[in-house]
């Protein structure tokens, strides 16, 4: 990838172009095939399921996910680095930036001193990629806390996520929502149509003896792909639905090590112990992110893509 402004378009959509033609195989196959072998009330339920999800899939192709402009300093909250530090958690207290701590090569540790404890207020937030108050030479932006830049887009993106190869486009604040249903329809889809298949090939004792697959090779293809897909799907689903139960996203998930304000008091620099300060309950999580996200809609479409 470059991670310029643009990205590389091609490198961006490959993946999405791909789902857009699987989209089309999949209905074209339903319908010339398949239609005749399901009641009407599951051709209902295709059709439904179709027309949401495929128009959904584009929408999170196209939205702007919360892209940072240039003179943005706060978060779409409307509040502060510091206002957000201290409402989420008085664990993130001991992290505020302390100046002329760092020395002349910039490292966080001076030389010749032993790692310090994670509290000790050596840290500065905007050092850690992502972490509030960070100056983004490639956007000139000053990215709020828990924004981040992705390298794919060539954008900092706020509240980001992650980065979605299925889409071409990133997942943060502004259309986190929209994914998380994208994903669940996505999952009754391919559940749905496998099981539309399997009635196409002849029920399910005829298709898990193995026999149907001989008789009808193209349709026990695309049942592989579905039936994986919807694993897959599953998987993806659960995980977004326990991220937001306790006020995490896929990037701090993973690199939870890199930002001094997920350490808890007390733990070592080189192995710190994990603390969630966003994490204000299952209840007030959902509440917020549900709040959050509705004040965002209708989504808005992204003006580089």
């Amino acid at each position: 990838y470059r991670g310029s402004a643009g990205g590389d378009l091609i490198d961006r959509w490959a993946v999405a172009v791909v789902v857009q033609i699987l989209f089309v195989v999949t209905y074209v196959t339903y319908w010339a095939v398949l239609r005749s072998s399901v009641t009407l009330v599951t051709n209902i339920f295709v059709n439904l399921l179709f027309f949401s999800y495929y128009p959904l899939y584009n929408v999170c192709v196209l939205t702007d996910p919360g892209r940072l402009r240039r003179g943005r300093a706060s978060s779409s909250s409307g509040i502060s680095d510091s206002q957000q530090a201290n409402n989420a958690s008085p664990q993130l207290a001991p992290y505020q930036a302390v100046s002329g701590q760092q020395s002349e090569s910039g490292s966080l540790l001076e030389e010749g001193k032993q790692p310090p404890q994670v509290g000790e207020g050596v840290f500065e937030r905007g050092d850690a990629v992502g972490g509030g108050g960070a100056y983004c030479e490639t956007c000139r932006v000053t990215r709020p806390m828990r924004a981040k830049h992705c390298r794919v887009c060539g954008k900092c993106v706020d509240v980001m996520d992650h980065h979605c190869i299925f889409t071409g486009n990133c997942v943060g604040s502004s259309n986190r929502l929209i994914f998380v249903i994208m994903v669940f329809l996505a999952v009754l889809s391919h559940i749905l149509i496998s099981h539309c298949l399997i009635l196409g090939i002849g029920g399910y004792r005829e298709t898990f003896a193995g026999k149907g697959f001989d008789k009808y090779p193209f349709l026990g293809m695309l049942l592989t792909f579905h039936i994986l897909a919807s694993m897959f799907m599953i998987s993806l689903l659960s995980f977004h639905i326990y991220a937001i139960t306790v006020n995490i996203t896929t990037n701090e998930f993973w690199n939870w090590k890199r930002y001094p304000h997920f350490h808890a008091p007390g733990g070592n620099y080189y192995s710190p112990v994990f603390r969630n300060p966003f994490d204000k309950g299952w209840r007030a999580n959902w509440v917020d992110f549900l709040r959050a996200s509705l004040a965002k809609c209708p989504p808005k479409f992204a003006r580089a893509i």
